[in-house]
């Protein structure tokens, strides 16, 4: 066979499988660099079609030319008797060796570090990744603007989210959140990678073109396990016709998906002029962004909407949301007083049910308000929420408001089954994600709690909400120094989330950085850092703008604290007078059946005690004792409740009791500068063992201090 011989001598074999090895290699190195970052997909596909079309060219070279001592030349240039082939032949051999150990290194390296560097590999029911995923599901991706202005991208939202809203309620199909549908929005990825993260089977994706009174609406349903479509269709309508366009793209999606569960009906729209329209998706897609100058400019819109059309529903349940996420409330991102807020937003949601008694979103923000509402109670709360769900029972906002409802009503189990079923179908839904995180903390279910991040951080990445919970998990395992990089981050990029600056304020107040804790914490940190640098004027003053009524516990915690370190416990009298007329008015209206938010009940009891009021006293202590009883029912030994059992035995002299908690404290890896220097631990100042425990506690504080360059604790010196 003269002619394999031939190509065997001008080593035109070998060239090929170095060039096949060779761009092997490269392309799996450039798929690791692309995805870092972030490249779309069709750029891997372009270089391999270059490989592709440069093999027969690197075989029709390796034939015709030959590399010699003088340079490349053409073979019929070349003497057989001065030929190198065999030369070049073993360096091609010698070539092709490392480059195969190198794509062995480069494969065993991506496969020990892909699959679970985010988190351990503990399954996750709340989180699905394209498993078992239903025929019967769709996603609604946000459609894209193309309008000539580029300034329609709110419209487009807006009717994706309507057409998604409409999806949701049909009985016995799966909808994708819109938090995670949305995630993908000018992404450009491959819509069959969308589905399976989505763990959905179809895909609607689309756009909308609007020039003056005229709209383009394009939709395209698409197979998410094929890539193929299903049906496109394009809508040409004048403006005033949105709503019809919306159940006409609706029934257009039945008819593709060919089965009876979308039917032909949708929700009736509330009619109302186009230009009030527009300011409620504005003000809508702001109130999404949960950030405070958004929200505060969406309540301007919504004003300009109502004052547009007084009677459209809708706009007055946003409104009166916005008012309560504006409050100073716990949880809440503004600074209106609470009762302020309520006052404003109670109107408004009775207006909108009274215009519309089947409005889901004003029974569900109804159900929210009343937290700020002393007459209310939490089963009028929960019936509220469940109401806005019965009528629509994928409202995400409406099961996370009413997990926490749940929590209140002592049904832990309830709530998290809630948290689950929201970050389920949406696992980007901020609230829902936050608060499942923290549900698994406060049952100290760590394993669950790091796979859950760790797999919504590969779907979004470094977002501020996944930098808040490693933060909070962190800080909840003594790991201040890791929680204080992560929630500084929270707070740089957001510095109105109060749940991030909540838990940032307390990784400084357990790293003694109360200076930074005064400027920049929330007004019940500042209290307590105040205290704690010993300036009790400003601390006072700082109480002094605050109210603990409407149902607000931790107020009154800090103002129990202030008093109480302040070494002022009559003042705590004038305050539970000024504010409940009564300490039992005060017990009735905080208390919670699940025995949370009682951390005001120690210093208290404590204040009471100094003062010589014993009957008072022993009447906090069995609220102390009731609210440590049931938290003990929900088996929960989290370190506050493990402080809070030690405040407990301190007041009630049970000293082997206190050194025992203590211990436990010490064995739950907490970490303070001075964590048992309430005034209620003031009798064990003398004693070794405790003192010996106190100090380990600080020099942790201290170790990981210095993991941020700080110097070693120094207590600060009174300045009043």
């Amino acid at each position: 066979m003269p002619l394999f011989e031939e190509l065997k001598r001008r080593n035109v074999f070998r060239v090929a499988i170095a060039y096949l090895i060779a761009a092997w290699l490269v392309l799996q190195v450039s798929e690791l660099v692309l995805e870092a970052i972030e490249a779309p997909a069709w750029v891997l596909k372009v270089f391999l079609l270059i490989f592709a079309l440069g093999f027969p060219i690197a075989m029709l070279f390796s034939w015709a030319y030959e590399l010699t001592p003088e340079g490349i030349k053409r073979e019929k240039e070349v003497d057989r008797n001065q030929s190198v082939t065999h030369n070049t032949g073993r360096k091609l051999n010698q070539i092709t060796i490392a480059m195969v150990i190198a794509l062995i290194a480069l494969v065993a390296v991506d496969r020990m570090t892909a699959p679970d560097s985010a988190g351990p590999a503990t399954d996750v029911p709340a989180v699905t990744t394209g498993a078992n995923t239903d025929d019967k599901s769709i996603a609604v991706l946000a459609f894209e603007d193309l309008s000539p202005q580029s300034d329609q991208e709110y419209f487009a939202d807006g009717l994706s989210e309507e057409l998604l809203n409409v999806l949701a309620q049909t009985p016995g199909l799966q909808v994708a959140g819109r938090t995670s549908s949305f995630a993908f929005k000018g992404q450009n990825r491959d819509l069959r990678e969308i589905g399976e993260i989505l763990n959905v089977a179809h895909i609607l994706e689309g756009s909308v073109r609007k020039s003056g009174n005229k709209i383009r609406v394009t939709a395209q349903l698409i197979n998410a396990q094929t890539g193929f479509h299903l049906y496109s269709q394009t809508y040409d309508r004048d403006l005033t016709d949105v709503f019809a366009v919306q159940d006409e793209i609706s029934a257009s999606i039945s008819n593709a998906l060919r089965t009876e569960l979308i039917g032909t009906q949708t929700n009736q729209v509330a009619e109302t002029s186009i230009e009030a329209y527009d300011l409620y998706l504005v003000a809508r897609q702001k109130i999404y962004t949960r950030n405070k100058d958004e929200m505060t400019e969406a309540s301007r819109l919504l004003d300009e909407a109502i004052a547009i059309d007084s009677e459209y529903a809708p706009a007055l349940a946003q409104k009166a949301l916005v008012l309560q996420l504006l409050s100073d409330n716990v949880g809440s991102y503004g600074d209106i007083p609470i009762a302020e807020s309520y006052a404003l937003s109670r109107p408004l949601i009775d207006k909108a049910l009274s215009l519309d008694p089947n409005l889901a979103e004003a029974h569900a923000v109804l159900g929210l308000i009343m937290d700020a509402d002393p007459d209310a109670s939490v089963p009028m709360q929960i019936a509220s929420l469940e109401h806005a769900l019965e009528l629509n029972p994928n409202m995400d906002n409406a099961r996370n408001w009413l997990s926490t409802a749940y929590g209140r009503a002592g049904k832990r189990a309830q709530g998290r089954a809630l948290l689950e079923s929201v970050v389920e179908r949406d696992p980007l839904f901020g609230p829902a994600f936050n608060n499942l995180i923290q549900d698994y903390i406060r049952a100290e279910d760590y394993d669950l709690a790091n796979a859950l991040i760790g797999r919504v951080e590969r779907i979004v990445g470094e977002t501020g909400d996944i930098h808040q919970a490693w933060g909070a998990v962190a800080f909840t395992q003594g790991e201040k120094a890791q929680a204080i990089r992560h929630l500084r981050k929270v707070y740089d990029e957001n510095p109105s989330d109060t749940v991030g600056l909540l838990w940032y304020g307390w990784s400084l107040e357990d790293l003694g950085e109360y200076e930074t804790l005064a400027d920049i914490g929330l007004p019940i940190g500042k209290i307590f850092a105040l205290d704690a640098l010993g300036r009790f004027d400003e601390a006072q003053e700082t109480l002094d703008v605050l109210s603990p009524v409407d149902n607000n516990a931790a107020v009154l915690s800090a103002a129990a604290r202030h008093f109480m370190t302040s070494r002022n416990c009559a003042g705590i009298v004038t305050y539970i007078e000024e504010y409940f007329d009564d300490l039992d008015t005060a017990l009735l209206r905080l208390k919670r059946p699940d025995g949370a938010n009682s951390g005001h009940l120690a210093p208290l009891a404590y204040c009471y005690l100094q003062i010589g009021d014993e009957q008072q006293f022993a009447k906090l202590i069995n609220a102390l004792k009731e609210s440590m009883q049931e938290r003990a029912a929900y088996g929960s030994t989290f370190v506050p409740t493990l402080y809070q059992a030690a405040e407990l035995a301190a007041l009630t002299g049970q000293e082997d009791e206190v050194i025992s908690l203590a211990r436990k404290i010490v064995d739950k890896n907490a970490v303070g500068v001075d964590f048992f220097g309430d005034p209620i631990f003031d009798r064990f100042k003398d004693h070794a063992e405790f003192q010996n425990l106190n100090a380990t506690l600080l020099q942790r504080a201290n170790d990981e201090r210095a993991k941020l360059g700080l110097e070693p604790y120094q207590a600060p010196i009174a300045s009043n």
